[in-house]
């Protein structure tokens, strides 16, 4: 493919275009402006009440998506300035194709805040409990004398089987978000391509599943975009001129995003009291557990009561984590700069710190985390409760909308039907009617009324799924 150039990555285009009056650029760039939509919108708000690890904590210390996307958006920065200073200083583009540092800073910055908005609540758990809740019904429910499943494309079925935050995000900032008319936040396309973590619609998705593991590509990983929003993604990849691959700065954002929950995971469990320092200890090679070792003889030495001895080793694993995560941000960059020409050309098949020369470590801090912090028995019986609460409002919600909207004498909703779909966003619904206005196919129709559930599903935080469940169970 022909080489990625920085004046298109960095696009200021917006999705779609409109005529601007020029007034407001006077004062603010063209990122800024989508800067302030991100953090004025309610999706980014709800974000405050959506799980990261520990669903519904009490404490304030723990991070929440919203506290997560700052951070992550406070290291790509960094990682976005080290590499612009980088290409800069070792000439590794022409004059006229080197980028822009504060575009690429301001536009990391941006994306970060919206990596997870397409999250349903409950954490990544609850992308899995819709992904089941069609797995359980496609061959259960009826519609038109078929199986649910049975009425929808190969495409359309597979998207739902294999619901994604990542394409849920960009569904929200382009259409479900009310800006201007039906077009969502209307974002930069640079900022908007950022988001786009996999490049991948269902059919290249569902083909790529087929081939042994060893031979799947990292962009075909998981489904990019719903087949909805593929007109959209269309224009977003024209702008930019990264058809097919990902945006460069992506890389970028995802090495953020992996940075912030690896080494914040860690230190909300120790906080939890999730691990004893002994057992943090173990993990590392004789350095890290000479440096970490000493410090604990030393705090031993000073006598301490148990809370302050306690204290004592909290701020040393803080710490720590804090420097290590300083030199992963390091490591990140220089990664970036050694693979340079494969991520400008479409070629990189991997992720920055699968590559960088530490990735041993990282590695070690994520199993860890795995098994000390997300598969305690505390996260477990909460997942397993907001299981339980998205299947019975799934149940509710989608067999409502089945037959809604539905001319059919013989499968008109019910009364009870009517009263939830009443309980569903009137934006929603406005994009439902905005989407099938010159749709006669009953089936892709019934296959938006299905993307609307998840669109209320998804759109709510952890404790109004939880209070809605209650009210609606007469709890």
């Amino acid at each position: 493919m022909e080489r990625l150039q920085w004046k298109n990555i960095t696009s200021e285009e917006r999705v779609p275009a409109y005529e601007k009056d020029g007034r407001s650029q006077e004062y603010r760039t063209e990122f800024e402006s989508d800067y302030l939509r991100i953090i004025r919108s309610a999706s980014f708000r709800r974000l405050q009440d959506k799980t990261q690890v520990f669903p519904m904590d009490s404490s304030d210390f723990v991070r929440t998506r919203l506290t997560h996307s700052l951070e992550v958006a406070s290291i790509a920065k960094v990682i976005a300035r080290q590499v612009c200073e980088k290409i800069i200083h070792r000439q590794k583009e022409t004059e006229e194709n080197l980028p822009d540092p504060l575009k690429v800073i301001e536009i990391v910055n941006c994306a970060s805040l919206l990596h997870d908005i397409g999250n349903p609540p409950f954490g990544h758990f609850g992308e899995s409990a819709i992904r089941q809740w069609f797995a359980n019904n496609f061959d259960k429910i009826q519609f038109q004398g078929k199986n649910l499943g049975d009425c929808l494309s190969i495409d359309h079925k597979h998207e739902l089987l294999n619901y994604e935050g990542n394409a849920q995000a960009l569904r929200i900032v382009s259409k479900l978000h009310k800006l201007v008319g039906y077009n969502g936040m209307r974002l930069t396309a640079a900022v908007l391509d950022t988001i786009i973590k996999y490049p991948c619609n269902s059919e290249e998705h569902r083909l790529e599943q087929e081939k042994p593991s060893s031979e799947r590509l990292l962009i075909r990983k998981k489904l990019g975009y719903f087949s909805s929003e593929a007109a959209i993604y269309e224009n977003i990849k024209e702008i930019t001129k990264t058809r097919n691959v990902r945006n460069p700065l992506t890389f970028i954002l995802e090495a953020a995003d992996d940075l912030a929950y690896a080494f914040a995971d860690i230190e909300d469990g120790f906080k939890k009291n999730l691990y004893t320092y002994s057992e943090f200890l173990a993990i590392f090679d004789s350095e890290e557990d000479h440096i970490l070792g000493k410090k604990e003889v030393e705090i031993q030495s000073k006598n301490h009561s148990y809370d302050d001895y306690q204290d004592c080793l909290k701020i040393q694993v803080f710490q720590w984590l804090s420097k290590r995560q300083l030199k992963f941000i390091s490591d990140c960059s220089d990664t970036f700069i050694e693979n340079y020409d494969a991520i400008m050309e479409g070629r990189f098949n991997s992720e920055l710190l699968g590559e960088c020369k530490d990735k041993e470590m990282i590695q070690k801090l994520k199993t860890f985390a795995k098994n000390r912090i997300y598969h305690t028995t505390a996260n477990v019986k909460t997942e397993l409760m907001g299981n339980e609460i998205l299947s019975f409002l799934l149940d509710r919600f989608m067999n409502a909308l089945i037959r809604f909207d539905f001319a059919d004498e013989n499968s008109k909703p019910s009364e009870i039907d009517k009263m939830y779909i009443q309980l569903l966003s009137t934006n929603y619904k406005e994009c439902y009617y905005e989407a099938v206005k010159n749709e006669t196919d009953v089936n892709i129709r019934l296959y938006h009324r299905l993307l609307l559930g998840c669109d209320f599903i998804a759109g709510m935080s952890d404790g109004y799924a939880n209070s809605l469940y209650r009210q609606l169970r007469g709890i």
